[in-house]
């Protein structure tokens, strides 16, 4: 006499569906994340502490900052108002403009933002960013 009954209900799980949602949500987020690598990113041209400036090097024109907020263009101090309208003078005959930043390291951070936003965000010059390590030449 068989006992044993003949509905059986096999248990079995299928992971076809999940596989597919894991391989949907990886594609989804490799996609999301080159999206937003390219929004936040500014290019900012940082020397190296220790190097010289060739002898052929390209022109530029130094913008600098003191520990008592005064701003200087090329040595000569002028009003923060008066920068934009003195760096466009002496850009104006370069093929690429290069504006180096100099802020002394007691300035608040905001007086170097606002000057890389007029001259690279506002007028899309070079600006170069001028460290203290850096060796004077001679």
């Amino acid at each position: 006499m068989n006992l044993r009954s003949r509905n059986k209900v096999a248990v079995e799980f299928n992971m076809s569906s999940m596989t597919d949602m894991i391989f949907l949500l990886l594609i989804f987020f490799m996609i999301l994340s080159t999206k937003v690598a390219e929004n936040n990113v500014m290019r900012v041209d940082l020397p190296k502490g220790t190097s010289r400036e060739k002898s052929g090097a390209t022109k530029s024109v130094r913008v600098s900052v003191d520990k008592d907020l005064n701003y200087y263009v090329n040595q000569k101090q002028v009003p923060y108002e008066a920068i934009q309208g003195e760096l466009q003078l002496l850009v104006a005959d370069m093929a690429e403009p290069r504006v180096e930043i100099a802020v002394d390291k007691s300035v608040d951070y905001d007086v170097f933002v606002q000057l890389v936003d007029m001259i690279y965000v506002q007028n899309g010059w070079k600006p170069v960013i001028i460290t203290g390590d850096r060796k004077q030449p001679g």
